[in-house]
């Protein structure tokens, strides 16, 4: 029988914890005192498995959410006996439900130093799979054959970065969320002849 780590599942404690406090409170406005009353561990403790306090806990939360999404990514991008425009559909609903994770209204994510910190993980984990997911659809002929897909990837996780930024203009024009644009805009100008034959796009988004 596997024995138990009790350091390893107070840490997750700790991190489950810490993610509903951000949700509610922000992580601005959660304290260390209101952490070690919600979760019913002194702070003492809490420093003991995160010395560097609050940012050392919003770090790993962080982390461990890029890394959840990034595994979801690429067992999608993985699983090539799937309908490859069904698995697009599911691509974009993970990447919706990340954006909300960390820049909704409730998001981990609010201030530019903390946004530059989120993209090298996004970076990091997301541009493979996304080259790995356009290669596939460029070889299948849903994509274009000319289509540069590491480059494509590279500027959709600036973009997924640099779209919610306090000071950001991107959100302005016609199209007011990531997602949509992807869809509505990119999708158009990357799809071959029959990707656009066999993907639905939504033409009429308000």
């Amino acid at each position: 029988m596997k024995k138990i780590n009790r350091r390893d599942e107070t840490r997750e404690r700790i991190l489950n914890a810490a993610e509903g406090l951000i949700s509610r409170l922000s992580f601005h406005g959660m304290r260390m005192e209101h952490l070690s009353e919600y979760i019913g561990l002194s702070r003492k403790t809490l420093y003991n498995h995160f010395p560097g306090g609050k940012r050392d806990i919003w770090k790993h939360c962080v982390e461990r959410r890029v890394c959840h999404y990034s595994s979801l990514l690429f067992d999608i991008a993985e699983d090539t006996k799937r309908d490859y425009v069904e698995r697009g559909m599911e691509i974009m609903d993970i990447g919706r439900e990340a954006m909300e994770v960390f820049y909704g209204p409730r998001g981990m994510v609010r201030s530019m130093e903390e946004g530059e910190y989120l993209f090298p993980q996004v970076q990091q984990r997301f541009v493979d799979v996304f080259s790995r997911f356009f290669s596939e659809g460029r070889e299948r002929g849903f994509l274009r054959a000319d289509l540069p897909v590491r480059s494509l990837s590279l500027v959709i996780v600036g973009l997924i970065v640099n779209w919610w930024k306090k000071d950001s203009y991107l959100g302005d024009g016609e199209v007011a969320s990531l997602p949509e644009f992807v869809e509505r805009v990119m999708f158009e100008g990357i799809l071959s002849k029959e990707g656009r034959r066999r993907i639905p796009l939504k033409k009429d988004v308000s």
